[in-house]
C-alpha cells in the first residue's frame, strides 16, 4: 500500500516502465496464464495472425499490469484529478446516464476499476463485489475505496434486490457481466462465435429498475496514462433472462472490446463452463 502510494505521485513514465517489468516476470513466472489468454485470442480470433495474437497477448498484460500499479492514483489522489485524467468518448451519453440513471453494462476492461471510481464521482449507484477470500486488510482496502466517492458496493450474495432500489431512486448499477460463474442461472449464447455461459440478468434487472442499459468499458492509454470511458448508446436486453437475452449482451461487449481488443483481460477463463460436446478448452 505504501509503495502503491508512492507511485500515485510518480510519472508516468516510470510507472509504464515498471509495468513493462511486471508483465514480463508475471508471463514468466506463470506459464499456464500465458496459456489462457492464448487459447482465448485463439477461439476469439480463429483467422487472426499468431503473430498479431502475440502482439494483443503481451500488450493486454502490459496494459493490466499498468492497472494494478495504478490503484494508488485511485485510492489517494484527489477528485479533480482524477476527473482530469479521463477522457469520455460520448460526453452527451454520459450526462443523458447521469440524468436518468442505468445499468452500466461492462467487462474487465483495463480501466475496469478506474472507469468504476469515475461513474462515483459522476452519479450515485451501486455495484457488486467478491470478497478476496479470508484477506480481511484487501476487501476492507477495496471497499473503502470503491465507496469514499459515494457509490454503495454489496457482495454477491446479497442479490439484486439493494441494486434495484438504487436504480428505483434514478441512480445507476456497475453490472460487470463478462465473467463465467457457472452454469448456476446461466445460459450459452456465443460470444465471438463460440458457446460462452452467460446470466442473462441484464434486461431483467433494467426492466425491474425501469431504466435503459448502457454499455461502456474502460481503456488505458499507455503513451499518456490517461483512461477512456468508451460509451455506447442504449441497447435493448429482452428481460425474459434467456438465450436471446445472454446474445445481446454478448453481442454488446464484442463491440466493446473490438475497439481495442488488447484492452481486455484475455486472461480470463471465458469458456471454462463447458457445452455438452466440447471438452475443457482449457486443460
Amino acid at each position: 500500500m505504501g509503495f502503491l502510494a508512492v507511485l500515485a505521485f510518480l510519472p508516468h513514465k516510470l510507472r509504464w516502465g515498471l509495468a513493462l517489468g511486471l508483465a514480463a516476470v508475471y508471463q514468466r513466472a506463470y506459464a499456464k496464464r500465458v496459456g489462457i489468454v492464448e487459447r482465448n485470442l485463439a477461439l476469439c480470433f480463429p483467422n487472426l495472425a499468431s503473430t498479431q495474437r502475440a502482439r494483443w497477448r503481451q500488450m493486454s498484460f502490459r496494459l493490466q499490469a499498468y492497472a494494478l500499479l495504478d490503484l494508488g492514483r485511485l485510492w489517494f489522489r484527489s477528485p479533480a484529478y482524477l476527473m482530469r485524467q479521463t477522457a469520455v468518448s460520448d460526453p452527451a451519453l454520459l450526462r443523458q446516464l447521469i440524468a436518468s440513471g442505468g445499468v452500466v453494462l461492462t467487462g474487465h476492461g483495463a480501466g475496469l476499476e478506474w472507469v468504476g471510481h469515475f461513474f462515483t464521482l459522476n452519479m450515485r449507484g451501486s455495484a457488486m463485489y467478491k470478497p478476496f477470500g479470508r484477506n480481511q486488510l484487501l476487501n476492507w482496502l477495496f471497499e473503502w475505496a470503491r465507496e469514499r466517492h459515494g457509490a454503495r458496493v454489496y457482495p454477491r450474495e446479497a442479490g439484486l434486490k439493494p441494486h434495484i432500489r438504487h436504480l428505483r431512486a434514478g441512480e445507476g448499477f456497475f453490472y460487470i457481466a463478462d465473467e463465467d460463474l457457472g452454469l448456476d442461472d446461466s445460459v450459452f449464447a456465443p460470444f465471438f462465435g463460440v458457446q460462452k455461459a452467460t446470466l442473462p440478468l441484464a434486461g431483467k434487472i433494467a426492466a425491474l429498475g425501469q431504466v435503459p442499459i448502457y454499455p461502456a468499458l474502460g481503456q488505458l492509454d499507455w503513451r499518456s496514462g490517461r483512461y477512456r470511458l468508451l460509451i455506447l448508446p442504449p441497447i435493448i436486453v429482452p428481460h425474459s433472462a434467456d438465450c436471446a437475452a445472454a446474445l445481446a449482451i454478448n453481442q454488446a461487449l464484442e463491440q466493446l472490446i473490438l475497439a481495442d481488443p488488447p484492452q481486455y483481460m484475455w486472461s480470463l477463463k471465458l469458456f471454462k463452463s463447458a457445452v455438452a460436446d466440447r471438452a475443457d478448452p482449457y486443460a
